[in-house]
């Protein structure tokens, strides 16, 4: 796998992954908090979202989770969905030419919008090379944490066996303990 699709299986695994259910904290629920996570992790400088802005780059982010959720077993619903359609509609584009020759496209702003448009770049990319399927989120309704799925199989379902999956069987023993 190229150096390219590995850094965006990073960066939207890291953009999901910035609110723990487990843990109840979010690295970006506050406007300071996003603008600096995005200024880390793609070293574009915005200014500080609004509170509108910021809900609505939160209800993208649960949007993504939503689909990776999708990718293992928990088919998302229209309405998980809704943010989504809106950073697509929102979103806008334009070719580059690296010294290469090669065309890409980039985000043709440098501002919140344009930020939406990178992750969707990144999901667009992850689905045309066929690693968009092996990124997941966890299994477990309390956890849903973002992974990457490198299994042979592509079988993996919890985001950690140590935790997620132990609890998991524990519970199904138990079940089938209690039940006769």
């Amino acid at each position: 796998m190229s150096s390219d699709l590995n850094n965006e299986i990073e960066f939207l695994v890291e953009f999901v992954n910035t609110r723990d259910l487990e843990e109840e904290t979010d690295a970006v629920a506050e406007p300071a908090l996003l603008r600096s996570w995005i200024a880390e992790n793609t070293g574009e400088l915005v200014s500080e979202p609004d509170g509108t802005e910021l809900q609505r780059v939160l209800d993208l982010r649960e949007s993504l989770r939503a689909l990776l959720r999708g990718n293992n077993g928990h088919e998302p619903g229209a309405a998980d969905l809704t943010a989504l359609r809106a950073a697509v509609e929102r979103s806008r584009y334009r070719p580059t030419l690296s010294p290469q020759g090669l065309v890409t496209l980039d985000p043709a702003r440098a501002d919140l919008s344009g930020f939406e448009a990178r992750l969707l770049l990144a999901l667009e990319r992850l689905q045309t090379q066929g690693a968009w399927p092996r990124l997941k989120a966890c299994t477990d309704d309390g956890c849903q944490w973002a992974f990457y799925d490198s299994t042979r199989n592509h079988s993996r379902t919890w985001c950690s066996m140590d935790v997620c999956g132990n609890r998991e069987k524990t519970r199904r023993y138990r079940r089938r303990k209690d039940s006769g």
